[in-house]
């Protein structure tokens, strides 16, 4: 018989405590890989009722993937996507994961822990395991029609750094709705779905205990090139601040619309400025020369010999 974990059981209670709806999907390894889910039936009340319908798909599903979903009745949107079992019956302990970024306050004190904190645990979570860091952002409208855009992403493995890049996402989309993806690279396929930031709230996340490093991470990376003028986006400009002060090589690649649907891209002049503003221009130039077509910027760890990023940077 499976159990579902501690840190399951908490996620499904700040679930319901937020009036999201719960649902669970399915899929056996081959299904998995083509990221084929099917849906199973959750009886919707309380958290008995919910815990021992989660528990009776895990048990029909032994020997199979199973995901935990979050979905918000008002947006149609889902908030969480959150693998809880897989074929070796493993089940997840997820128990600082997020739902919205935010959690109710703590029965012990009183005190609500702060978002900052409560999404840090969930990036750290996410890199521990392996799992890539994307973000998604949309306006009120966008939103509404669960129309995201897709922002930023991270694929290295410094926790600070990827407090960092969120914290300077949500800066730039202050009116927006922001959030964090977890995904898995190797099945390609999402394994988390939270909401980091909606409009009207700070501008920052205190991510204080979250991570060490984000705060003097933000301050050495703002000090590199200062002030730039340009068309590029703040988060785009942000993403090449960071791969030059981590030392990274730049690289774009570019793909016409039928290129872009088979994933072949074609690989442009790497860019070879180390400073910020002269790597801007590059990019602009790269930016120029392929309008009306799809363009990502690329980072690259040349000792490791890997990309370390990869962030679509120009659409048609």
């Amino acid at each position: 018989m499976s159990n579902i974990s501690d840190g399951v059981r908490q996620q499904i209670r700040r679930l319901l405590s937020q009036g999201h709806r719960v649902g669970v999907e399915y899929a056996n390894a081959r299904r998995f890989r083509t990221g084929s889910w099917q849906s199973a039936t959750i009886a919707q009340g309380g958290e008995s009722t919910v815990l021992a319908s989660i528990t009776a798909v895990l048990n029909e599903h032994q020997g199979e993937y199973v995901q935990l979903l979050g979905v918000d009745p008002h947006s149609r949107t889902r908030t969480l996507e959150l693998m809880i079992q897989r074929p070796d019956g493993a089940v997840t302990d997820v128990s600082h994961a997020g739902v919205t970024g935010r959690v109710p306050a703590a029965a012990s004190n009183g005190k609500s822990a702060s978002a900052g904190s409560n999404t840090a645990h969930s990036v750290k979570q996410l890199l521990n395991q392996g799992y890539r860091i994307g973000t998604e952002f949309a306006d009120a409208r966008r939103f509404r029609a669960s129309s995201w855009t897709s922002g930023p992403s991270y694929q290295g493995t410094r926790e600070g750094e990827a407090v960092a890049m969120l914290n300077e996402l949500i800066a730039a989309h202050e009116g927006d709705y922001v959030r964090l993806i977890g995904i898995d690279p190797q099945a390609r396929k999402r394994v988390m779905e939270v909401m980091i930031h909606k409009p009207g709230e700070p501008a920052t996340l205190n991510f204080s205990g979250g991570s060490s490093q984000s705060g003097s991470y933000s301050s050495k990376a703002a000090s590199v090139g200062g002030n730039v003028k340009t068309s590029l986006s703040p988060e785009i400009v942000a993403s090449v601040r960071r791969l030059l002060e981590n030392s990274y090589q730049i690289g774009t690649e570019h793909a016409d619309l039928r290129r872009f649907r088979s994933s072949s891209w074609h690989t442009c002049k790497p860019v070879s400025a180390t400073r910020l503003q002269d790597a801007i221009a590059q990019l602009e130039t790269c930016l120029t020369d392929h309008q009306g077509e799809y363009v990502r910027l690329i980072g690259i760890d040349s000792q490791a010999r890997r990309r370390v990023h990869e962030e679509i940077i120009q659409r048609p």
